[in-house]
């Protein structure tokens, strides 16, 4: 939940329509952030008394450009360097081949640590800006206000140039040009010739192929396959957004989908693996492949031509909201009574004991979490506990089941909007316990929406399974409380080691942060500590989204030994950069509450005895 202070940073949003460049007029442009989040270039400048922006640093990057890559670690001494005196560098992609999910993993994987944006394709800045190359820098005075013309320098970053050549410490252009307007001295060399990879805004793409797609024969099949289930009346998409259910809909829209698809903002799927780690990728994973994208990109281009209604497939028979998809359940516990969320007050936890206390351990074949309200259910957590009729408070509970460090807490489901783990049915031979004298808690996350609202009595679906299962799935869930994230820190990082007790076959993974989540990058290290150390990547998700979180399995388990390592390195952004964090002037510590900050892992695995040890 959003929460406003009296007190919060208030960063310059007055609309700037025209910006001048010598003679030329052009409309103000639209810069595009990692999230897809959208802002003008005088958004880029804080106006906080504690954090106010003396200097705005452009530089121009590619994902394909050699020397952009090779000037990351100068330019993050830099902005280190010059942070507390008001220096702000950003980084801006020009080129139209770039989308931002390919922007946000380049700078996971340089390491960048400042901002990056993707350039307007229709009114670009660096053409306002006069700046041709990759790499190439402009530097704008703006304590003053902001205004393109008010440039302190223009050129290289430094004496490395396209060719190969070296940078030595009397070709520090930038760094040079940064210690004089910090110490409020002319700069002495104010423009030089910029080296490195010519701008390319528009992408080059043969679409011949794709000269004769129809709606109704092409578009309306992809969309079936991979929008509507969401887009529907009834659905997220739809009231977020539109229902994709005809033809003039689609084609009103058709500019802004793509842009999405291209973007890699939609579907939504936000993480990726190595392809050659052995894990066979992920299941249910929703990514449009390069040829859906052009497929669409043609029909855009050509005028959205409907075609004949007759090649239309037929309509799919779409489940009701309200049904439980794994079928009809077994067995239904429910919350003991409705809970009425106050509507004036912040988010909060609530615990439930349902009583199970089956006199013999149960196996569950098929598990789902139903939401009785889901405007006001932010997540829902099933966890096993001893059976007791103590009463307990939320806090008793709390500490209780997940211990003091987290990592005690056994949970059995979870419903979290947009994941499709929330409704899970094992394959035959795999099943999840529920130990013999014990019973359930409803872990509710709830965040009230300012009005009255129906009370919530939320349900958990249960499908027994037939007979023991040769394979136990448990859960575990690595915890990390030491979060302390300074006022308008931009790259907050956190390194974590996971480790299981014995060998372990691992399904999924559900990483979990808060608003100012940035980015998370998991590793399998084989052999740690030893000259025999290797490491591979799992999971890698370059734009960490709180609002769509999701458990990802993988095609083939993942193999890990007792004594090798799951590491983790995650990202936190607390400034204005962010467009969900509430509050960039606040000192933001872990908590469970959403403007506070958390950092775990769920794990879906099985102990066994590996053969290849």
């Amino acid at each position: 939940m959003v929460i406003q202070r009296q007190h919060l940073c208030r960063v310059v949003v007055t609309i700037l329509t025209i910006l001048s460049v010598g003679n030329t007029q052009a409309a103000a442009p639209v810069l595009t952030g990692r999230w897809g989040d959208t802002r003008l270039p005088l958004q880029l400048i804080s106006n906080c008394d504690s954090n106010r922006t003396q200097a705005l640093v452009v530089v121009t990057f590619s994902t394909i450009c050699p020397l952009a890559k090779r000037l990351v670690p100068q330019l993050n001494r830099l902005q280190a360097q010059y942070q507390a005196d008001g220096i702000q560098l950003v980084a801006l992609f020009p080129n139209g081949i770039d989308d931002l999910n390919e922007i946000a993993t380049y700078a996971i994987d340089t390491q960048l640590t400042f901002p990056v944006y993707k350039d307007d394709l229709d009114s670009p800045w660096h053409e306002q800006l006069g700046m041709k190359t990759t790499p190439s820098v402009v530097m704008l005075d703006v304590r003053n206000g902001f205004d393109v013309q008010t440039v302190v320098y223009r050129g290289q970053v430094s004496g490395q140039w396209f060719g190969g050549g070296a940078s030595n410490e009397k070709q520090n252009y930038l760094a040079d040009a940064l210690a004089s307007f910090v110490k409020d001295e002319p700069v002495l060399l104010t423009e030089t010739a910029a080296s490195g990879c010519a701008i390319a805004k528009r992408a080059r793409r043969d679409l011949s192929s794709y000269e004769n797609t129809t709606y109704y024969k092409d578009i309306l099949p992809l969309l079936q396959d991979s929008c509507i289930s969401c887009h529907r009346s009834g659905e997220p998409g739809a009231e977020l957004f539109a229902a994709f259910d005809s033809y003039e809909t689609v084609a009103a829209m058709s500019d802004v989908m793509l842009s999405r698809m291209e973007n890699r903002l939609m579907p939504p799927w936000h993480a990726s693996t190595d392809p050659h780690n052995g894990l066979g990728g992920f299941k249910g994973d929703v990514r449009l492949s390069d040829e859906q994208i052009d497929l669409f990109r043609a029909w855009v281009k050509n005028d959205c031509p409907a075609g004949n209604d007759e090649d239309a497939p037929a309509e799919p028979t779409w489940p009701f909201s309200d049904a439980w998809r794994i079928g009809t359940p077994d067995f239904v516990f429910q919350m003991p009574e409705p809970y009425v969320v106050p509507k004036d007050r912040l988010d909060e936890y609530q615990f439930y004991r349902v009583a199970a206390n089956f006199p013999e351990d149960r196996f569950i074949q098929s598990i789902e979490m139903k939401p009785g309200n889901k405007s006001i259910v932010h997540h829902m957590g099933a966890i096993i506990g001893r059976s007791s009729l103590e009463a307990q408070s939320a806090n008793q509970a709390l500490l209780k089941l997940y211990g003091l460090t987290g990592d005690k807490v056994k949970k059995i489901g979870d419903y979290i909007p947009g994941d499709p783990f929330n409704a899970r049915t094992y394959p035959k031979g795999y099943a999840l316990k529920l130990p013999a004298r014990h019973d359930l808690f409803f872990e509710m996350h709830y965040t009230p929406t300012g009005e009255e609202e129906e009370p919530d009595l939320s349900q958990l679906g249960i499908v027994w399974a037939d007979q023991q299962p040769e394979h136990v799935i448990e859960t575990k869930v690595f915890n990390r409380k030491d979060i302390r994230l300074r006022p308008h820190m931009q790259h907050y990082e956190k390194q974590s080691y996971y480790q299981f007790s014995t060998d372990v076959l691992i399904y999924a993974l559900a990483p979990h942060m808060h608003f100012r989540g940035k980015d998370f990058t998991l590793y399998k290290l084989e052999n740690p500590g030893t000259p025999d150390e290797s490491r591979v990547l799992i999971l890698k998700i370059p734009a960490y989204d709180f609002n769509w979180q999701r458990t990802y399995e993988f095609v083939k388990p993942l193999k890990l030994k007792a004594g090798d390592v799951l590491f983790s390195v995650a990202h936190f952004d607390n400034s204005h950069f962010n467009p969900n964090n509430p509050d960039p002037e606040a000192f933001v510590r872990f908590g469970l509450l959403s403007e506070q900050e958390m950092l775990n892992m769920r794990t879906k695995f099985e102990r066994v005895e590996l053969e290849d040890k």
